[in-house]
């Protein structure tokens, strides 16, 4: 009864998800009262921009036969790989959100349009953002273990792969499963819910944590 159609994701659990991330994401900022300098908003800036044009030109530019795709899913990874390697530079709370929200907006602007906003802004933002943005928060900044001294790379395997994993469940039940037929007026299927979150999982998985080494050696290197 709380659908909207058959295999559309339950309203209450979409409205349950996001008040809490509102919530946990202000308890997140009051905590941290992160401060942002030129530089960090510049990077902030730049590296959304950069995973817009890393997903939608680069990664869409990839063709893949059916079956491959999505277990490989060039969008979706480039779309990781790039969205790691800006928090693990800025390493701030906040910048998983900022860096999703530039995103969004380059997103529309070379991509997909304006319609359908805001849920895309807020779904990115409460989502892809602020699951890095509560890592961050945890590892007291230093996600990926970035400046930790005992093993960084495993800790960046574990958090990359287990931030991969959380970002399996967007896109086939918020994406696909809720925001996408209300924009566009589709009937979700169930069937392809599934397919969608079983077939997502072991590829994040393993990007998240390739691409958590990355940012690890470069946040070495460049802060």
């Amino acid at each position: 009864m709380f659908s909207l159609k058959p295999g559309t994701t339950p309203l209450p659990i979409v409205l349950a998800y996001f008040i809490i991330a509102v919530v946990v994401a202000v308890f997140l900022f009051k905590k941290a009262k992160p401060k942002f300098n030129a530089i960090d908003l510049a990077i902030i800036g730049v590296g959304g921009a950069l995973v817009a044009v890393a997903d939608h030109i680069i990664g869409d530019a990839i063709f893949l036969p059916s079956g491959i795709y999505p277990i490989i899913n060039p969008p979706v990874w480039f779309r990781i790989f790039v969205f790691f390697i800006t928090v693990g530079v800025v390493r701030k709370v906040g910048s998983g959100m900022m860096s999703m929200a530039v995103y969004d907006i380059v997103s529309d602007l070379i991509h997909f349009g304006f319609t359908g906003e805001p849920f895309w802004l807020i779904e990115d933002v409460f989502t892809y953002g602020l699951m890095a943005d509560i890592v961050i928060f945890l590892t007291h900044g230093k996600i990926f273990g970035i400046r930790e001294e005992k093993d960084p790379i495993l800790l960046a395997i574990l958090e990359g792969g287990a931030l991969g994993f959380f970002f399996s469940f967007i896109h086939p039940f918020f994406t696909y499963g809720f925001i996408a037929p209300m924009v566009f007026g589709f009937i979700p299927d169930q069937a392809r819910v599934m397919y969608l979150f079983i077939t997502y999982i072991p590829g994040d998985i393993v990007i998240g944590a390739i691409s958590a080494i990355v940012a690890n050696r470069v946040a070495k290197v460049v802060r």
